[in-house]
């Protein structure tokens, strides 16, 4: 069984991700070489519905870098990055099943955003939602299913054990 990854990533909102990846290429392999040995996680489209992205991931045992890069005008991240900028987008948390830890959280009076719990069929294992932001103090909150970065890829927690 893969260990819980309480504090996972952040997650940098960009206007191009290949210039991101190069620069913290840069800054890492001074700061946090150790992001820089496992395969970037990449994947070119990526996301639910109309809202679609390219993402990037530096591995990392610790908090891992994280970029989106908007590729649909018209859709909320879009926009968003029109109008404010390259900045932090959200924080993540990951557990070994989201739907239990969004249980869990109502228990504790804290909800959800309404749109629930998301879902990619890319990656039909993966789920993930976000904390509802009047509660979370000016930080986007996500929580996601564990995962681990293999070859370049997400995959299921416990992958990479299973494959090493």
């Amino acid at each position: 069984m893969a260990e819980r990854r309480n504090f996972a990533h952040v997650c940098l909102l960009v206007k191009d991700i290949h210039a991101a990846i190069d620069h913290y290429k840069k800054i890492l392999s001074v700061v946090d070489p150790q992001q820089l040995v496992e395969p970037l996680v990449f994947y070119e489209d990526f996301g639910a519905g109309e809202e679609r992205l390219s993402y990037a991931t530096f591995p990392s045992e610790g908090c891992e870098i994280q970029f989106m890069q908007p590729l649909t005008p018209g859709t909320a991240l879009y926009r968003r990055l029109e109008k404010l900028g390259e900045h932090v987008h959200h924080i993540c948390f990951t557990a070994p099943d989201v739907k239990v830890t969004v249980q869990e959280l109502a228990a504790r009076g804290i909800g959800i955003v309404k749109e629930g719990i998301s879902n990619d069929p890319q990656m039909p294992w993966q789920f993930w939602s976000f904390v509802d932001p009047k509660l979370t103090h000016g930080v986007l909150v996500e929580i996601a299913n564990d995962y681990d970065s293999v070859g370049g890829k997400w995959a299921p927690a416990g992958t990479k054990a299973k494959a090493g």
